[in-house]
């Protein structure tokens, strides 16, 4: 099951009570997944998802709310391999099921579709959490790192629709409840994005999905830890590479001076270091500290000296 599968389930578990409410998850529902239909001269709706859940989560507010009866369908889609479920409703009730959901309205030729969401439906604060739980059900999607260490995919929350207008307006929806995604263009549809992963888990935590909103915690936790890891290793072993390319140089150089004037015209102070660092050419200046009982500030400043008196041969 996907991180989406999951996320969905877990916040069509959690039924929405009040009639105001179902009206408008049920607006956006089908405006995310549904597409509008003629038959007859009469004016309906299909919705297809592959969420069975939700297909019946709103089948029965359907009925509930307008006593309709929806045809449902299982379809096969051959490219995926997943099952698919249609609701389709096209009778003497469902253009006026459509105008009560601000989908279609009365025009001067008839009627219209109305491409913005109807102030009416989002009124109250839980009409407008209830209308985003629609919209993420029928045109949501959610991806996040597989495992949080080793998965290379990034946090992605979005949201698809057909218009630009109905995209608008619910990137405008999200904004006013403290959310402010992105909108783009993407070949013949409209996503509002959040690539934030911090985000992302807040807005799960708003629609209801607290789990998968705990989940996506977690997973962040883990990241960050990994790669504060990874850099802390990094460092490291940049630092080794340092001290050995320091190592290197410091014996050529004393190599270039014995090969020259020899190591008695150094001072006796240099002498002695020069032939700790032979005597010990993979160790660390930590580790020459503790054998010689100096300091790396002075050991540093003894091979600095040696540095320039190799220069100038």
């Amino acid at each position: 099951m996907t991180f989406t599968e999951k996320a969905k389930e877990e916040i069509i578990s959690k039924k929405i009570s009040q009639p105001c409410c179902q009206v408008s998850a049920l607006s956006a529902f089908i405006r995310g997944a549904g597409t509008l239909l003629i038959k007859r001269g009469r004016i309906g709706f299909e919705i297809i998802s592959e969420n069975q859940k939700a297909i019946d989560y709103f089948s029965k507010i359907l009925s509930s709310i307008y006593g309709a009866s929806p045809t449902f369908n299982e379809l096969k889609d051959k490219l995926k391999g997943k099952p698919k479920y249609s609701l389709s409703l096209v009778n003497d009730k469902s253009e006026q099921i459509l105008q009560e959901l601000g989908i279609i309205e009365e025009g001067v030729g008839g009627a219209q579709i109305n491409l913005g969401v109807d102030k009416y439906l989002i009124e109250n604060e839980c009409c407008k959490r209830s209308y985003l739980i629609g919209a993420f059900m029928g045109s949501g999607s959610v991806t996040v790192p597989s495992d949080g260490v080793k998965s290379s995919t990034s946090y992605h929350l979005e949201f698809v629709f057909s218009k630009y207008q109905t995209a608008s307006c619910v990137a405008e929806l999200l904004s006013s409840v403290g959310f402010f995604p992105k909108l783009i263009e993407r070949k013949e549809s409209f996503v509002i994005y959040f690539k934030n992963g911090d985000e992302i888990s807040d807005i799960l935590f708003y629609l209801g999905a607290k789990k998968s909103c705990f989940e996506l915690k977690e997973i962040i936790i883990k990241k960050v830890m990994n790669n504060d890891t990874n850099r802390k290793r990094n460092c490291d072993m940049g630092n080794i590479n340092k001290q050995i390319e320091a190592s290197i140089k410091q014996v050529k150089d004393i190599n270039l001076i014995i090969e020259t004037v020899g190591l008695d015209k150094l001072s006796p102070p240099l002498k002695e270091t020069a032939l700790l660092r032979l005597e010990n050419k993979d160790s660390t200046l930590d580790e020459m500290s503790k054998m010689s009982g100096l300091t790396k500030s002075c050991l540093n400043h003894r091979f600095r000296k040696i540095a320039e008196i190799a220069k100038n041969l």
